[in-house]
């Protein structure tokens, strides 16, 4: 068995966290892809293991999935992923044609999670385990927690739409506390060294990429109009990107050699069904939900 998972399921056994290690979870995105760490935020809930992180750290849509798991609401929240009509509202070709955010996550943050699925913002910011939403500063590609720019219900949305916030595709970056942002994956695909980093002994990742789905370079026509783009309009993510690639070789190193007991990663098993970063078929996202959930619960 995995220290990570020792730890946890001794803590759950005590019901504290009264221990010398400091364990956080840190939750990948991916767009609809992170419908797979949303299942496995929901299942870690059922497995009662709500309360036994120190800390919480999302990039991307997982920043989402972690405001849920930390705000105790896993069971309204993720199913939001395959409810009717949520995911064509977000993202879709047609969007690019009227002019609009191919990925709409100001929507998803305005509207769906005030007025559809709302989301207790409070319990969020109050909550006993506290959310690190990550994202990639514009202006010098750092990767960057956003947590202490977090102090009321506005600008924790402002950290969840910045956190997930699509370069070029999605608009320009968003703006808090003076800087402009952009999606967190830029910078920190996989959020684990930002907590290792920080003090964190320990971190089970949960990952949205199959072990036999690896990362592979950007296709050309894409990393040209991105690097452009990006270039012209936020400078510091375009040297991200142009790195990226390296840093997710790196990152896979990393797992398997120096960090190998110290973070551990769930990820979908070989074989599963993949997701698309723009899904939007509710049965094949529910589907996901659920392939994660599995994982979870399996593993703890």
């Amino acid at each position: 068995m995995h220290p990570v998972i020792e730890i946890l399921r001794a803590r759950r056994e005590r019901g504290d966290r009264d221990d010398p290690f400091r364990v956080a979870l840190a939750v990948e995105g991916g767009g609809s892809r992170a419908t797979l760490s949303g299942g496995m935020v929901l299942g870690l809930a059922e497995a009662g293991l709500s309360t036994v992180f120190d800390a919480v750290y999302g990039a991307s849509a997982g920043t989402i999935n972690g405001a849920w798991f930390v705000a105790g609401a896993t069971g309204r929240g993720i199913p939001a992923w395959y409810r009717p009509g949520v995911m064509h509202r977000v993202t879709g070709i047609k969007r690019l044609a009227l002019g609009k955010p191919l990925v709409d996550m100001r929507w998803v943050v305005d509207e769906l999670y005030r007025r559809v699925v709302p989301m207790d913002w409070a319990a969020v910011r109050e909550a006993a385990t506290p959310l690190h939403p990550m994202a990639t500063d514009a202006d010098t590609g750092a990767s960057v927690d956003l947590s202490d720019l977090v102090h009321d219900d506005g600008s924790l949305r402002d950290a969840l739409r910045a956190s997930t916030h699509l370069p070029v595709l999605g608009g320009p970056p968003v703006a808090l506390a003076g800087r402009r942002y952009l999606d967190a994956a830029l910078a920190e695909t996989l959020p684990f060294r930002t907590p290792l980093a920080q003090g964190a002994t320990h971190v089970l990742l949960l990952r949205t990429r199959r072990a036999d789905n690896p990362v592979r370079p950007p296709w050309r026509s894409g990393d040209v109009l991105a690097r452009t783009v990006l270039s012209r309009s936020a400078p510091g993510a375009a040297k991200a990107w142009r790195t990226r690639y390296e840093r997710q070789l790196a990152d896979e190193e990393d797992l398997t050699g120096r960090y190998a007991d110290v973070v551990h990663a769930l990820r979908p098993p070989a074989g599963t069904r993949p997701v698309s970063q723009l899904e939007t078929d509710e049965a094949r996202l529910r589907e996901a939900v659920d392939v994660g959930r599995e994982v979870a619960l399996r593993a703890t």
